[in-house]
């Protein structure tokens, strides 16, 4: 997810993405003009819609396929470091005795959650130990280093993350890419988010999709170098943050953080839910469950600060913070609403949302200012590991940006 604030390389304002990327390669882009930016967000827009309806079909499969009228959607948030978090909670859910993890139909990720999707989507018990082992060492193996040169770089970021591109490799290139190409066979899906800064939008990408292109020939690119390195490329844009970490250019278009729109992603509209109702009735399914299970990797408000009121600078950094921070509540709040508005209106589908957040008030604990702080990561794996054990794993989550979530609720 984006950074929040800038304060020297505190985790306030570059380790809220804990697996950012780069390159030390000047960054340049091919000559365009305004109005072949605006021609080509037309273009972009119906391969969005594209690729919703792709996924929609996948879904229809899935449910046929499964046998249980239940659909599992996961939904995995920015958070950088404290994505560790998020590990400790998938394999706290994974080995709960009751009420296990379940094997999931779609994955969507937002930066640090975009690079946790692939072991989700899994779900094994080597495929989650990979991951909790990848954020336990993460300060060791692939966090980003000050590139001390990168003002004769141009690279459009301070970082050089090579670590992290070897990271994602060894991730995609190995064997973990047979297993997950074997389930995307299977229509499972993962989509993750960049951000599009000529458009000024959120962009969406099917990992699986990516992976198995095809060439302007035809000719299929599944496992060649191409495909993987564009794939490569995408992760590194949608784990970007802004003048920090080195965006990419992808089809002419210069992608970075998805976090800096939106720090989930619940990709399906309403109109999106009333197709795939009436998609299922067409075969036959009704009485569809949509389950939709959301991992919050960052705490939903901005840390409390006693501010300076003369610190000009210091002011202006905080109003960037709480603008991105005011967005989380309002989404959380928006994708319960879309859960009721499907369930009252869209015959024979009912949506449930459960959110599972890491604790806000963990915003002022010890390390968590400072990056990739490895006491502090574990204490988060534990935290989510203990969360996803326990009797009451989900949160009721009745937030907005005028009401911090750890004020008790009879002083709200």
């Amino acid at each position: 997810m984006i950074s929040a604030t800038h304060r020297g390389w505190t985790l306030g304002a570059l380790a809220c993405a804990m697996t950012l990327v780069s390159g030390c390669a000047a960054i340049t882009r091919p000559p365009t003009t305004i109005a072949a930016i605006q021609r080509d967000g037309i273009a972009i827009e119906a391969r969005h819609q594209a690729l919703r309806d792709t996924v929609i079909e996948r879904l229809v499969r899935r449910v046929a396929t499964r046998g249980d009228r239940t659909v599992d959607v996961l939904m995995l948030s920015g958070g950088g470091q404290n994505g560790a978090f998020g590990a400790g909670f998938l394999r706290g859910w994974l080995q709960r005795p009751t009420d296990a993890m379940p094997r999931f139909d779609l994955v969507t990720g937002i930066s640090t959650g975009a690079l946790q999707a692939p072991y989700a989507l899994l779900g094994t018990r080597s495929a989650i130990d990979t991951v909790t082992a990848l954020y336990a060492r993460a300060a060791q193996s692939f966090a980003p280093s000050l590139d001390w040169w990168f003002w004769l770089r141009h690279t459009g970021g301070v970082v050089n993350t090579t670590r992290f591109d070897r990271t994602i490799a060894q991730t995609l290139d190995g064997p973990l890419r047979q297993e997950l190409d074997a389930a995307f066979a299977n229509d499972q899906q993962i989509v993750f988010g960049t951000t599009d800064f000529d458009l000024g939008i959120g962009r969406l990408w099917s990992l699986g999709d990516e992976l198995g292109r095809r060439s302007a020939t035809g000719s299929s690119t599944t496992g060649s170098s191409a495909a993987a390195e564009r794939t490569h490329r995408l992760l590194k844009g949608a784990t970007a943050i802004p003048g920090i970490f080195p965006p990419v250019m992808i089809d002419g278009h210069l992608q970075a953080d998805g976090g800096v729109i939106e720090n989930i992603l619940p990709l399906l509209t309403f109109d999106d839910y009333t197709r795939l109702g009436q998609r299922l009735q067409a075969r036959g399914l009704t009485d569809v469950t949509v389950r939709v299970w959301v991992i919050m990797n960052l705490w939903t408000h901005g840390e409390p600060r006693v501010m300076k009121p003369s610190a000009r600078r210091a002011i202006s950094g905080r109003s960037t913070s709480l603008l991105f921070y005011a967005h989380q509540p309002a989404s959380l709040a928006a994708l319960e609403n879309l859960a009721r508005a499907v369930s009252d209106r869209v015959p024979g589908v009912r949506m449930q949302v459960r959110v599972a957040a890491i604790p806000s008030e963990e915003s002022v604990s010890p390390g968590a200012n400072t990056l990739f702080e490895r006491r502090f990561m574990q204490r988060l794996d534990s935290l989510g590991f203990s969360k996803a054990q326990s009797a009451n794993p989900w949160d009721a989550l009745n937030v907005s940006a005028f009401t911090r979530p750890d004020v008790p609720p009879r002083l709200r």
